[in-house]
């Protein structure tokens, strides 16, 4: 019972049966009240109807046919519910059915167990609602028994009870039911995470197909869960790659180290050695700077530098400086923009450069001499799109995702300078801007497509 009442979708649903059950008993208060009261002014109007149809007949000499109307008028009512007196000045009964009742200005509530009533047939509880009205010669007094009023609220009160039932049952089965619904919903997200927490990364939240904003965040939570798993799979193949990669640079750089402790004859000797070591060391230094650049860049660490930026700026910069460098390579770099206006998108210039001086460098550096290297800029519905090409062996469709993880390479790489970092910094820099990146055959060669949101 304790964990049912800690339960969100039970606390709601207890505190939208307490609210639509206190909205009907207020309701259902304004009804009886209303009614009431609408009854009550009938009783009332139609004794001021009847007073004032007997009051006509009042003057100094029509009184005495107005006492022998209230007398025949007395009677001839079989009604136990109509009361009458006719009272002269002094108070001195004159006609009617009922005797010694006090008189007032006012409307008087009477029961019949305290009224003197001639032939009296109603019950002892019963009420009437009655009015003195002065008149020349003395005072008239009428009055209605106001049963109608007690039928009516004990109606309501009969109703209210049934409709509380009623509507209690309803409104619990209702609540049972939305209850389970919103906790099918919540089990829904709270089982994945919970396997999530047990090593399951793997887990999602299901979507209902709803398109409702409980949708709308599992398919946030998914997002979220699916980057930490990408997050965790790169760390794991990190350690991985990092492991094997640098395995081989130490193991040269222990060699070295011992050659030189065993072998070396002559300072010259030593001297070699250690210029040799120092740029196995070096090597390994800026591979952990990639690393420690690709984590900053995947955590937003430079987004404060983001401001506007003219792709086709930035990549006249870059075909500049890389044109004298792909010929010195035997290649051609070539750039064509199809877009005649500012392509303007917002980014770190720095950042942007990076990521385009490394499609051009990977581009130059495996592909044979005599390649067309090409940067294309052309728009697109709402973006702006870059095309590196190239002429050269290209990567096979099967490696084209892994080439993106951190310090994976090619088998046929592995024999140039590089740290398999690249790509990956180009990844999380693409990714850092919103935009995308994705590779395709060129049919010779890659291409490499980047997409930017364009900025309005």
């Amino acid at each position: 019972m304790r964990d049912l009442l800690r339960r969100t979708p039970f606390r709601l649903a207890a505190a939208f049966s307490l609210f639509f059950i206190t909205t009907v008993l207020a309701l259902f208060t304004v009804i009886y009240l209303v009614s009431s009261a609408r009854l009550v002014s009938d009783i009332r109007d139609r004794v001021r109807t009847n007073i004032e149809s007997l009051a006509i007949l009042d003057g100094d000499r029509t009184f005495d046919d107005l006492v022998a109307v209230v007398a025949e008028e007395s009677e001839s009512v079989r009604d136990p519910d109509f009361i009458i007196e006719l009272v002269d000045k002094n108070g001195k009964f004159l006609a009617g059915n009922v005797r010694d009742v006090p008189q007032s200005t006012q409307w008087m509530t009477l029961k019949r167990s305290s009224l003197n009533i001639s032939m009296d047939r109603g019950e002892p509880t019963d009420e009437f609602l009655a009015i003195w009205k002065p008149l020349s010669k003395g005072s008239l007094l009428i009055g209605s028994d106001n049963s109608e009023v007690k039928q009516m609220k004990s109606f309501l009160l009969k109703l209210l009870a049934y409709g509380l039932v009623a509507t209690s049952i309803a409104i619990a089965l209702c609540a049972v039911y939305f209850a389970r619904q919103a906790q099918h919903r919540i089990d829904a997200f709270a089982n994945p995470l919970a396997r999530v927490s047990r090593g399951q990364i793997s887990a999602r939240v299901p979507i209902s197909g709803l398109r409702d904003d409980i949708d709308q965040i599992a398919g946030q939570v998914n997002g979220m869960l699916g980057n930490l798993q990408k997050l965790i799979e790169n760390v794991n193949q990190s350690s991985s790659d990092i492991a094997h990669d640098l395995k081989k640079p130490l193991g040269r750089l222990r060699q070295r180290l011992d050659d030189a402790r065993r072998k070396a004859q002559s300072p010259a000797d030593f001297q070699s050695a250690v210029d040799a070591a120092l740029l196995d060391i070096d090597s390994i230094t800026e591979t952990f700077d990639a690393l420690l650049r690709i984590t900053q860049i995947e955590a937003g660490a430079r987004k404060d530098k983001f401001v506007a930026i003219d792709l086709r700026v930035l990549l006249a910069d870059v075909h500049d400086v890389y044109d004298i460098v792909a010929e010195d390579a035997g290649d051609k770099l070539s750039l064509v923009s199809e877009v005649a206006q500012p392509a303007m998108v917002q980014g770190d210039p720095e950042l942007l450069m990076q990521v385009f001086a490394n499609l051009v460098e990977n581009a130059i550096r495996h592909s044979p001499s005599g390649t067309a290297i090409g940067l294309r800029l052309y728009a697109a519905p709402g973006v702006y799109r870059v095309d590196v090409t190239d002429s050269g062996p290209g990567i096979p469709e099967a490696e084209r995702e892994n080439v993106f993880r951190r310090l994976y390479r090619l088998e046929r790489a592995r024999s140039t300078d590089g740290s398999g970092l690249g790509l990956s910094l180009v990844a999380a820099i693409v990714d850092l801007h919103g935009a995308r990146i994705a590779l395709a055959d060129n049919a010779p060669g890659l291409r490499v497509e980047v997409s930017f949101p364009a900025t309005v």
